[in-house]
């Protein structure tokens, strides 16, 4: 089907997915922008996905330099080739590729029932960055976690900007969504791991830590960080010691630090 009307259905369910967490949220779908992000998601087992778009453009552009017959090869009954116009209207970004998906989510149900007591986490406690937390999931993927936990109002994980930043790498590490910070720290110390509130002083060295066996890491809010209340919550606090005036790091620089000795000290 070729799509060149703005307006059409198809399209402005689109738009609205990739504006409204509200949207997203009550739909249980998000939606994913780019060539490369698109052939990622559309080669992910077990995930539903709704719609396909792509403009002919993009098929004569990437053609011979990535597989984009994948797209003309996806079910005619679930793709759309737009024209360029529409495409514009469906982007986020400044010059798009022309490709565009809408997906089933991808997070799990938080219980302990789906952690592994050996595991290895990272708890997001009200993280408002989409950056930070697309760098955290690459970061997560890359030294191989075994799973992410967004709590207290993190930033929404399927912002257009999280998903743009780490679609490749979100099906590799287990992400769970629990909003009660209380239940989700309760939950993994009930389970025996440890949890390691990041502070930015008073905390045991993190190179120092025992990170044998389960651990998870928790990262606050990059203004604030973590509240006394919070911090108290965890079992264990660790402190990445600085050269110095600095007294704090980006907190997507300071937990790829933590991840890498919990990861790198810890097997």
């Amino acid at each position: 089907m070729y799509i060149s009307a703005k307006d059409n259905q198809k399209v402005k369910a689109y738009c609205k997915l990739s504006t409204s967490k509200k949207a997203r949220t009550e739909q249980g779908a998000f939606v994913v922008e780019g060539v490369i992000n698109c052939l990622d998601i559309l080669r992910t087992e077990n995930i539903e996905i709704t719609s396909l778009f792509y403009t002919e453009e993009a098929l004569e552009k990437y053609h011979g330099k990535l597989p984009v017959e994948v797209f003309e090869n996806f079910d005619v009954k679930k793709s759309y080739v737009v024209s360029s116009e529409v495409a514009e209207k469906m982007s986020q970004v400044e010059q798009t590729s022309g490709a565009f998906v809408i997906a089933g989510r991808l997070d799990l149900p938080f219980s302990r029932e789906m952690l592994d007591s050996k595991g290895r986490y990272l708890i997001l406690n009200n993280v408002q960055d989409p950056g930070n937390l697309g760098t955290m999931i690459r970061t997560s993927a890359a030294v191989g976690i075994d799973g992410i936990v967004l709590s207290a109002n993190t930033v929404d994980l399927y912002n257009p900007k999280v998903v743009r930043s780490a679609m490749a790498s979100m099906p590799k590490v287990k992400l769970f969504i629990e909003n009660d910070f209380s239940k989700v720290i309760g939950t993994f110390n009930e389970m025996g791991i440890k949890t390691c509130a990041a502070v930015v002083r008073d905390g045991e060295s993190v190179t120092d830590f025992d990170w044998s066996d389960g651990c998870a890491v928790i990262i606050g809010n990059e203004g604030k960080g973590l509240s006394d209340n919070d911090a108290s919550l965890c079992s264990h606090k660790v402190t990445i010691h600085m050269n110095g005036n600095i007294d704090s790091l980006n907190a997507a620089v300071a937990s790829s630090i933590l991840l890498w000795e919990m990861c790198g000290r810890g097997k």
